[in-house]
C-alpha cells in the first residue's frame, strides 16, 4: 500500500461525494485494489471513535465501558468485512460480480466521506436547539444514503433502483450489526 493508492482513494471518495462518477477511474478495480481499500477501516477509526464519543448519549448503570468499547471496536471491523462479503452476494444476484472489487474499493473508501459527514453533522447538532439538530441529522442521512447510492449505481453499472436495493441490504446489514454490537456491549 502507498500513499499514491490512498490519495487515489480518498480522492475517488471526494469525487463520487460531489456527484463526479469520473472518481472511479482512479482506481483499478482489481482485486487488489479492493484489499487495499480496507486501509480505509484505518484512517476513518479516529472519525468513528470521535463520532462515537460526541453521539453516545450516557452509559446506563451496570453497563461495563471497557466490554461496550470492545464491542464496538469488534463490530466496527467486521462491519466493514460484512459488508463486502455480503456485497459480493448482491453482486452475483445482480450479475456484476467481475465489477464487485470496483465496488468494494469506492465503498470502502467513501466511508471515510460519510464519517466526516455524520461527524461534522453531529458536532453541529450538538449545539443546536432539538428541531433544528434533528434536521442537521436528518440532512446528513439523507445525504450519505445518496453517496451510497450513487457508488452503488456507479461502480456496480445499475440502474437506480437496483442501487436502491443494494444500499437497502447495507442498511439492514447495518442495522443488524449495530444492534448485535449493542447487545454485547451491554452483556445481554
Amino acid at each position: 500500500m502507498s500513499a499514491r493508492d490512498v490519495a487515489a482513494g480518498l480522492a475517488c471518495a471526494l469525487l463520487m461525494a460531489r456527484g463526479q462518477a469520473a472518481g472511479l477511474r482512479l482506481l483499478d478495480g482489481s482485486a487488489t485494489a479492493a484489499w487495499r481499500s480496507f486501509l480505509a477501516v484505518l484512517i476513518a477509526a479516529p472519525l468513528y471513535l470521535a463520532l462515537k464519543l460526541v453521539s453516545i448519549p450516557p452509559l446506563p448503570r451496570g453497563i461495563d465501558p471497557v466490554r461496550l468499547v470492545t464491542a464496538e471496536a469488534i463490530g466496527y471491523v467486521i462491519s466493514w468485512f460484512a459488508t463486502a462479503l455480503v456485497m459480493l452476494a448482491v453482486a452475483r444476484v445482480l450479475d456484476r460480480e467481475p465489477r464487485w472489487p470496483l465496488f468494494v474499493a469506492a465503498w470502502n473508501w467513501s466511508n471515510v466521506v460519510q464519517l466526516v459527514v455524520f461527524l461534522a453533522a453531529a458536532i453541529v447538532a450538538s449545539v443546536l436547539p432539538g428541531a433544528l439538530a434533528g434536521g442537521v441529522t436528518f440532512a446528513a442521512l439523507g445525504y450519505v444514503l445518496w453517496l451510497q447510492w450513487f457508488v452503488a449505481r456507479e461502480a456496480f453499472a445499475i440502474p437506480g433502483p437496483r442501487a436502491v436495493a443494494v444500499v437497502g441490504v447495507d442498511l439492514v446489514l447495518g442495522l443488524f450489526l449495530a444492534g448485535l454490537t449493542l447487545s454485547l456491549g451491554a452483556g445481554r
